[in-house]
């Protein structure tokens, strides 16, 4: 099964940036950027933070407001915050350089047991299981089983192939041909092997989970200008979001202190949906007053160099006419 498989990656395998150097920085990046992010997505941004921060000593001496800044839009904040503290780690400990060893990546901020065998595996071809929601639903295929040892059968392939090509072939497998819906087991290279297509029941597996239901909050969002039309904006100090730059809210001012006056009826309304939660915002035009104006407030003229989260992104374009 190994060599099919392999070979199936080696000629079909996707033309991806980070694909083109064994560069242990660029895989490390990539594979924070991959978590609960499609690939179509994360492409552009991988690209422009590594043209920002090209080296390990040079995120590390980046300012969190900078590394937000670039992160914008991608989501799951948390994980740039983290990669920004692993930067700094390995450049306190490590002489800049990613660590070579998976128990060593484990220790890094943010560096889970998937990252650190993605990382293990294909930039230093160790035989550490990277194992995510791709590998799982090959096996709960292959096997027609929801549970069973996936690690330990990941490991038993890199016994047969590079490490590295064992890593990056299940990866692709699940992104290109073993998808959660409609897989094309017509092309897949394993299909006489997996017992779920041979059995019929390939959309049996893995079991679907019954999803959480979010919370739901309303949110009035203030679009505030000053005398020379800049727009008020908010920093985070909220768990959600933290540091991340927003148009604050009505109950958010009247909280700091603001006097708030809504000037028209609603510009528009929009809805952003996090894990566990979902926003419902309504923005107004709206006019404040104040005795001294916060320190995690500014007036700004423009969005570009605040981190603006993809949650803020409907009133960024109503109102800088910017995408």
């Amino acid at each position: 099964m190994t060599g099919k498989l392999v070979d199936w990656f080696l000629c079909n395998r996707r033309e991806l940036p980070f694909r083109n150097s064994s560069n242990p920085y660029y895989i490390l990046v990539s594979e924070t950027m991959a978590q609960q992010t499609r690939m179509a997505a994360l492409i552009p941004y991988f690209e422009r933070f590594i043209d920002s921060f090209p080296t390990v000593a040079s995120l590390a001496e980046a300012d969190e407001a900078e590394v937000l800044s670039l992160w914008a839009g991608l989501g799951y904040y948390s994980r740039a915050r983290n990669l920004h503290k692993a930067a700094r780690e390995m450049c306190a400990r490590h002489n800049g350089a990613v660590p070579d060893s998976e128990k060593t990546l484990r220790a890094l901020p943010g560096v889970g047991e998937y990252t650190a065998g993605a990382v293990a595996s294909i930039a230093f071809n160790l035989p550490c299981p990277a194992v995510d929601g791709n590998v799982r639903r090959v096996y709960a295929r292959l096997f027609a089983s929801d549970g069973g040892d996936v690690a330990g059968w990941v490991r038993s392939l890199m016994e047969d192939a590079p490490p590295r090509l064992v890593t990056e072939s299940l990866m692709e497998l699940g992104a290109l041909i073993c998808t959660p819906s409609a897989p094309k087991c017509g092309q897949c290279p394993v299909s006489e092997v997996c017992r779920a297509f041979l059995e019929g029941k390939v959309t049996q597996f893995p079991a679907k989970k019954q999803k959480p239901v979010k919370r739901e909050k309303h949110r009035i969002v203030c679009v505030a200008r000053d005398e020379k039309a800049r727009v008020l904006l908010r920093r985070r100090t909220e768990r959600l979001l933290h540091n991340m730059w927003e148009f604050p809210t009505e109950e958010r001012l009247l909280a700091d202190g603001f006097a708030v006056t809504r000037e028209s009826g609603p510009l528009g309304t929009a809805k952003h949906v996090f894990t566990h939660i979902v926003w419902h915002m309504t923005a107004y035009e709206a006019s404040v007053t104040y005795d001294r104006l916060p320190e995690h407030y500014q007036w700004a003229a423009s969005p570009r160099g605040f981190a603006l989260p993809s949650a803020m992104r409907a009133w960024i374009c109503l109102i800088f006419a910017e995408k």
